[in-house]
């Protein structure tokens, strides 16, 4: 008996939490027995027995115009042909934009769309160039999404919500946040007196992530206390947003402290060097950054948002994401009093349970009850 054929479809890689839930996506399903087959223009860094990729021959680059008006209508062709060439009753697509190319590719012939929505499209719109059309869009693409997907499922129940709100579809939406994989370090707390403090935030660099609240609230910190600050993470923003976060750096006088780091392949070496993690999102899914660090057992604080809110429901562990003044003195505190960093290691700890599950198995429940 042949596998059961699932489609897909994502443009190219991309560093990030969201190609990172993807693959895992397809590997779980080629785990389960599933064939998977994903429509992409390059083959992706994603292996398995039955993963297949099929490349689109695209002519435009992708800083053209006409790169994203001919990578749908391309991927909307091939997905239709596949479609009907393999029989395949279901698509599992990864946000609104994907799941309109399933829904018009499939027009017709029976296939049930599983929407994975990672973000919400409509906040990050706001906060780019062309603002305006950019979120009429995303509307748009929402609104169809919701209509004509088969279940959408959320990152967290703060976006079920939104989306709800917005769009309508509470029947069929449901929430499968992220889960914590990684494995405990040795996390030492710093010895206030002797230790350099470093302090980290893991993140793609865009004014969504809000990383520009953490340089102005070390720029508060007293001279004479010893800390560092290493930002792991790639500017992903199209707004040179890493050469502001380094002109800030340099107006205040902080370049020998603060050290941009890019995109790293050994966070979890840096990680176990540091102190503190400090996340000043201001609006997340379920952010891979924190769960991580917090199966690597390090303090951490982060923005006191709904979708954080939903992991770190302990106050201490929450800072006003719009004034540093708060950030400031939680930070001052876990350089000048002795328990404190321990205080905050404790509570992050007792928050990490909800997050401890098996993602994969949860994730191809989902596509086999959409099957059945």
């Amino acid at each position: 008996m042949s596998a059961t054929t699932i489609l897909s479809a994502y443009y190219r890689h991309k560093q990030g939490g969201f190609t990172t839930r993807l693959y895992r996506a397809y590997r779980a399903l080629d785990a389960a027995g599933y064939r998977v087959i994903y429509v992409a223009t390059e083959k992706l860094p994603v292996e398995g027995e039955h993963i297949q990729p099929v490349i689109l021959p695209m002519r435009s680059k992708p800083s053209s115009p006409w790169y994203w008006p001919e990578f749908y209508l391309r991927a909307m062709r091939e997905l239709r042909r596949l479609t009907r060439e393999h029989q395949v009753q279901q698509h599992v697509m990864f946000s609104f934009f994907y799941a309109t190319l399933s829904i018009l590719a499939s027009w017709g012939l029976g296939v049930k769309t599983l929407t994975f929505v990672r973000g919400d499209d409509i906040f990050d719109a706001a906060k780019k160039r062309f603002a305006r059309p950019r979120i009429w869009a995303h509307s748009l693409l929402e609104k169809l999404g919701m209509r004509y997907s088969h279940q959408v499922i959320t990152t967290s129940d703060t976006m079920k919500a939104s989306i709800n709100q917005r769009s309508g579809g509470q029947d069929k939406t449901a929430s499968l946040p992220n889960n914590i994989v990684t494995q405990p370090l040795d996390i030492h707390l710093p010895n206030i007196r002797a230790d350099t403090v470093r302090i980290a935030t893991v993140s793609v660099l865009n004014p969504r992530k809000n990383l520009m609240l953490v340089l102005r609230a070390l720029s508060q910190l007293p001279p004479d206390q010893r800390w560092e600050y290493l930002l792991i993470g790639s500017d992903n923003s199209g707004k040179h947003y890493l050469e502001e976060l380094q002109a800030f750096t340099a107006e205040a006088g902080l370049s020998d402290r603060v050290h941009f780091l890019g995109w790293r392949d050994d966070v979890a070496t840096l990680l176990q060097s540091c102190h503190l993690l400090v996340l000043p999102t201001l609006h997340e899914g379920s952010p891979n950054a924190l769960l991580e660090a917090m199966g690597y057992g390090l303090p951490c604080l982060a923005s006191h948002i709904p979708e954080i809110r939903e992991i770190l429901p302990d106050r201490e562990l929450l800072f006003d994401p719009h004034h540093p003044a708060e950030l400031t003195h939680k930070l001052e505190r876990f350089l000048q009093l002795p328990g404190y960093a321990g205080v905050i290691k404790a509570k992050t700890a007792q928050c990490k349970a909800r997050y401890t599950f098996d993602w994969d198995q949860r994730m191809v429940a989902l596509v086999d009850a959409a099957n059945g």
